[in-house]
């Protein structure tokens, strides 16, 4: 945290003169003066997803729905197409007045024509109609792929929802876009984090087929942010190869992502025990031992770190057993691993990612918005879920993002709900994981850099100028007042990106 004059050249700090009560920004000779604000190393985002989130902007946003015919009004009234097919994301049944999952009927009945295909809100599920299926050719005889669920009638036709690895049924069949709209992604989804200021990002599942689109973006003169790109794991085996850019200072490929489960909303998250609130499912499991250690030795062999998602304590279990096997057995390990989540961990568990070498990514707004489902889904198990504090106790370096567009991105709700997380739980059903301010800040600057094994950039002389500047000193309020702190201004690589 600094106040008093920044000196800015050729987008590093060059000199620092403190001063209280006072915070002059002056890039390349040019003064922005900025009052009493304070200064901090650039906020990361540890986990979103970028050209998503900025497709999520320009459609209508299901998450306001209360009802399936809710959700399909919304569309009515203002349809978005990819190609011919009506798209949108965000439903979530546990929002609606009735929570059973919704089925293909209702859309059938108001889109009996065009092919329809709604993502749920944790993007794990998909709600299609009779024409999607027909086009990606589901029906009665398709069986369940590995990893995944075709949801059925009694009758035994599909009912409209895919989870997990049956998206896959659909996704080959959706029109791409074209170049002009995922650079309008991009932009929409960076304009709008820098306002929450945002300097970094952990890009997260990104398609190796779209990583020239990416480069060609990023050397224009469009909004930046840093971006630390994680590749599709399952797309990098197939497609064999990075795409060799230009040598562009806000890119990098840092690892591949995989998926060991889904996630709670859909029942796809890997228990050790059946869902409290559905005794006959523990969930998915999307990949094996082997296919874990194939995985690891891919990601070594190309010099990358490995980000694998992982919700539910079973899950998480088969990742740190793996892994310890795996390390047994070859001395060419990934540049570094992290496990994605970390949403339900065994006690016995937690000690395990500092003995491995493993880093726990966190979603801190995933607490507030699964808050009910988690009651739901895991009864008495809730006391071991989001552990926070016991990561930290343990050693564990925790790096927290948001998983944009699935949940509002904004660091300073995600810092508050770091610290203040026992106020939402009044009745004490989770542990008492709240951690200090200063952890909670180091989650959101210096710890992401560790958990992706580089140097991070401190706010000193010869740094990287990222920087996010606040309104408020959080370390000097009560932490109760930390939503109020607003975003000042926001500088990546030495520009004001945003200001208020």
């Amino acid at each position: 945290m600094f106040q008093g004059k920044i000196e800015i050249a050729d987008g590093k700090i060059v000199n620092l003169i403190p001063k209280e009560n006072s915070l002059l920004v002056i890039i390349n000779g040019k003064t922005q003066n900025f009052g009493n604000s304070y200064a901090f190393l650039g906020f990361t985002d540890s986990h979103l997803h970028l050209l998503y989130g900025g497709e999520f902007l320009t459609m209508p946003d299901l998450s306001k729905a209360r009802s399936e015919e809710e959700c399909i009004e919304i569309i009515r009234q203002k349809p978005f197409y990819r190609g011919e097919w009506i798209f949108a994301r965000g439903w979530n049944q546990e929002n609606w007045k009735e929570k059973d999952f919704p089925t293909k009927d209702s859309l059938d009945r108001a889109f009996p024509f065009q092919p329809v295909c709604l993502i749920r809100q944790d993007g794990h599920c998909l709600w299609v109609n009779s024409k999607a299926m027909e086009i990606c050719n589901i029906n009665e005889k398709t069986p369940d792929p590995k990893g995944g669920k075709i949801v059925r009638c009694e009758s035994g036709k599909p009912n409209g929802i895919l989870i997990d690895e049956a998206i896959e049924l659909v996704r080959p069949k959706l029109p791409n876009y074209s170049t002009e709209q995922y650079f309008y992604f991009l932009q929409q989804s960076i304009n709008f984090l820098t306002k929450y200021g945002i300097t970094t990002v952990h890009d997260m599942d990104v398609d190796p087929n779209l990583l020239k689109l990416y480069y060609d973006y990023f050397s224009s003169n469009s909004p930046k942010i840093n971006v630390k790109i994680f590749l599709s794991g399952k797309r990098f085996e197939e497609f064999n190869q990075i795409f060799q850019g230009s040598n562009n200072k806000y890119l990098e490929v840092v690892g591949l992502k995989y998926y060991l489960d889904g996630a709670f909303g859909s029942f796809g998250a890997l228990l050790n025990e059946p869902y409290s609130d559905h005794p006959l499912s523990s969930g998915l499991q999307l990949l094996s031992e082997e296919e874990l250690f194939e995985a690891f030795k891919i990601t070594a062999e190309n010099k990358l770190g490995i980000a694998i998602h992982s919700i539910g304590d079973k899950a998480t279990n088969i990742i740190l057993n793996a892994y310890e096997k795996f390390i047994n057995f070859h001395s060419k390990t990934p540049k570094f691993i992290r496990i994605e989540h970390c949403q339900l961990v065994q006690p016995t568990d937690i000690p395990r990612f500092n003995k491995l070498g493993i880093f726990a990514s966190i979603q801190p707004i995933h607490f507030l918005s699964d808050f009910e489902m988690a009651r739901s889904r895991l009864g008495k198990r809730t006391k071991f879920a989001y552990p926070w504090k016991s990561f930290l106790a343990n050693d564990v370096i925790i790096c927290s993002g948001s998983d944009f567009p699935i949940e509002n991105p904004d660091p300073i709700q995600g810092i508050s709900l770091l610290v203040n997380r026992n106020s939402f739980d009044k009745d004490h059903l989770f542990g008492f994981e709240e951690i200090s301010i200063e952890n909670a800040i180091n989650s959101y600057t210096l710890f992401p850099y560790i958990s992706i094994s580089q140097t991070h950039s401190k706010l000193e002389i010869g740094g990287v100028a990222n920087i996010t500047i606040l309104s408020h000193n959080p370390f000097k309020i009560p932490k109760k007042e930390i939503p109020t702190i607003k975003i000042v201004g926001t500088i990546i690589q030495g520009e004001i990106i945003y200001s208020l």
